[in-house]
């Protein structure tokens, strides 16, 4: 089963697992959103998650 979290800026951050989603959802933001580096947890970025 895989999971989606649709960012504002448009991007859709896909994974396998909850796991895999969060991982590249962090390095999304790492990389694209460097100003919300530490005020995004990874439980608020999973909660965005959806099956998809």
């Amino acid at each position: 089963m895989s999971y989606v979290i649709n960012c504002e800026c448009g991007t859709e951050v896909r994974g396998e697992n909850t796991e895999e989603v969060a991982d590249n959802a962090e390095r999304h933001v790492e990389a694209d959103h460097p100003e919300l580096v530490g005020k995004i947890s990874r439980d608020e970025l999973l909660a965005r998650a959806r099956q998809g």
